[in-house]
């Protein structure tokens, strides 16, 4: 259908349009009660000879005209809408147009020049609506032009017949003051549709933003996903090999066979250790990680750190130096333990000369431990790159002994979750130094009572132990180790194995996969052997799983997590917690 359109003027774009004639929608109807009562005290005001036109008709046709304007908006539903808008400008282009010409008419007729009052009333009265028209009806050009002609040219042209050469002055003054008003209606409009395309331009900007920061989310998740069945994938097969060489190592071995398993050992260690790094980070992503705080004293960290690493720095012959220090910070010690790991073994990394020294500084209300290093430094528009994840330099060749570049990423993560401030410094060529800030402890930490050597502590022989878990290498290889520690170890694939199992012979512990057949988990069978019981178990679940949803889940469970590969001591010790009321004999493992 062809839509009527001013053949000078004419509208904008339908979304543009529609913003225009919001902003005249909003005060549509003060304009139109204003406009009203204009004319309403304009006709009390007036004093009419006898005899003259009366102006009660005009002003009833305006009081009409404005009720029409003001009660008919609401039957154009979509008024303001790119669908709706163009006609609703068509419609108030004509009702003000006529509007404009009612006044323009009330100028003509009721104009009495030989009564000087009466014509400045109108003649003020009209300037001052036209006046406000302005500021009201300039977003939509056409409305604002059509309503500014109707109300003045009328009155111009009655100037020009009605009055001789003593008005000359009016006869110029009114069609300048017209120009003038259209000037500043076309100003405005441009000003008002300049800002409205600004502002779609900012939602278009926004609304990509947006979209793009879903894909970035979606890629984020997806990325994860990939990470977590990845890492599932691979530790199933690690978890099998550790348990077999832990197995093999207690069998009569020659000693070139002890030197082979050696490096099977080195090289499963490796693995084990970046696969430790992608289950740290995506404990830090699915936000499981909850701080404890509690006064450290930092000495003893250190030592403890010093007897693991030093041995390695002595290996690349590089220098291990850490300065005593007595100062008692407030935080967690396992978190801090983990930054200081990262930073300690970055520094041995990529350290090929000269050493590196730890050292603990007192700095007002904090302390600030710092790891420094002589190697090949970090450029400072790195500074930033290197606690992203998966970030490396110096590393081209993405050489597996470096690390996947999770290190600072986690460290990042872990700063965030203590709450404390982590800085680097750093000189191509000159060596790094690594800053974490903490809050200093008032009070000094309780003395933990030392655990007994592995040796001097030992499951009962004979205790009834049920293993779940639907690879059968995995089965095999934990019934070898358990039965090693003089277990009775009993081994099922599926639940309802497990469940036949119980109804023979109650275990006294349950380890169970995460993942079992048939889309079951180790927790809802546990759940099933506790139903059948109608007691509670102690048990040990163990998965490969490090994806955020999934570790939520299974730290939700009442029994003890532990991610494959399971470091043979800590599933010893933990199986020691939950079988042993003593917990001073038997202190916990670490989760």
């Amino acid at each position: 259908m062809k839509t009527w359109r001013l053949p000078w003027l004419g509208y904008d774009a339908p979304a543009l349009l529609a913003a225009q004639m919001e902003l005249i929608d909003r005060s549509f109807g003060t304009a139109m009660l204003g406009c009203f009562l204009a004319s309403a005290f304009l006709s009390l005001g007036l004093q009419r000879a006898p005899g003259s036109l009366p102006i009660w008709p005009w002003s009833l046709g305006m009081g009409m005209l404005c009720a029409l304007g003001y009660f008919g908006r609401p039957w154009l539903v979509e008024r303001c809408t790119p669908k709706g808008a163009l006609r609703y400008a068509q419609a108030m282009s004509i009702q003000l147009g006529a509007l404009g010409l009612l006044w323009g008419a009330g100028g003509c007729l009721y104009m009495d020049l030989a009564d000087l009052p009466t014509a400045l009333s109108l003649l003020t009265v009209i300037a001052g609506m036209c006046a406000a028209a302005l500021s009201v009806f300039s977003p939509c050009l056409p409305v604002a032009v059509l309503y500014l002609v109707g109300a003045i040219v009328p009155v111009w042209l009655s100037f020009l017949v009605g009055s001789g050469s003593a008005y000359l002055a009016l006869h110029l003054g009114i069609p300048l003051f017209l120009v003038v008003l259209l000037l500043f209606a076309h100003n405005h409009y441009r000003v008002i549709r300049h800002s409205i395309e600004l502002r779609f331009a900012n939602l278009d900007l926004v609304e990509r933003l947006q979209e793009q920061r879903q894909r970035a989310e979606e890629a984020g998740r997806a990325k994860m996903v990939f990470l977590a069945s990845a890492s599932h994938d691979l530790r199933q097969p690690l978890h099998a090999l550790n348990l077999f060489t832990v197995t093999l190592r207690r069998t009569a071995l020659s000693g070139r066979q002890s030197e082979l398993l050696g490096h099977i050992e080195a090289s499963a260690g490796a693995a084990r250790e970046m696969l430790n790094a992608l289950l740290d980070f995506s404990k830090l992503e699915a936000g499981v990680v909850k701080p404890r705080p509690v006064a450290v004293r930092l000495q003893a960290l250190f030592r403890r750190l010093e007897d693991e690493f030093a041995p390695q720095a002595d290996t690349k012959g590089l220098i291990y130096r850490t300065r005593d220090t007595s100062i008692l910070v407030q935080t967690d010690p396992q978190l801090l333990e983990l930054i200081l790991r990262n930073f300690i073994s970055n520094a041995i990394r990529y350290t090929e000369t000269g050493g590196l020294l730890i050292d603990c500084r007192w700095r007002g209300t904090r302390a600030v431990v710092e790891v420094w290093d002589t190697g090949i430094g970090i450029p400072a528009s790195q500074h930033k790159a290197i606690f992203r994840e998966f970030h490396q330099l110096g590393n081209p060749e993405r050489d597996r002994r470096k690390g996947l570049g999770l290190g600072l990423a986690i460290v990042d993560g872990l700063a965030q979750a203590l709450g404390v401030k982590i800085e680097v410094a750093s000189r191509p060529g000159r060596g790094s130094v690594f800053r974490v800030w903490l809050p200093l402890a008032r009070a000094l930490p309780p003395q933990a009572t030392p655990p007994l050597p592995m040796g001097a502590r030992s499951l009962p022989p004979g205790l009834p132990v049920l293993v779940i878990d639907d690879d059968p290498a995995i089965l095999l290889a934990m019934g070898e180790l358990l039965r090693g520690w003089s277990l009775n170890c009993v081994c099922c694939e599926t639940e309802e194995e497990a469940l036949a199992q119980v109804a023979r012979q109650t275990p006294a512990l349950v380890i169970a996969d995460y993942r079992l057949r048939s889309h079951r988990t180790g927790q809802q069978a546990l759940d099933a052997i506790h139903r059948q019981l109608g007691t509670v178990l102690p048990a040990i679940i163990l998965t490969g799983d490090t994806a955020p949803d999934r570790l939520r889940e299974a730290l939700a469970s009442s029994a003890v997590l532990m991610h494959k590969p399971v470091d043979v001591d800590q599933l010893h010790a933990t199986m020691l917690q939950l079988l042993a009321p003593d917990p001073a004999l038997n202190p916990a493992a670490p989760a």
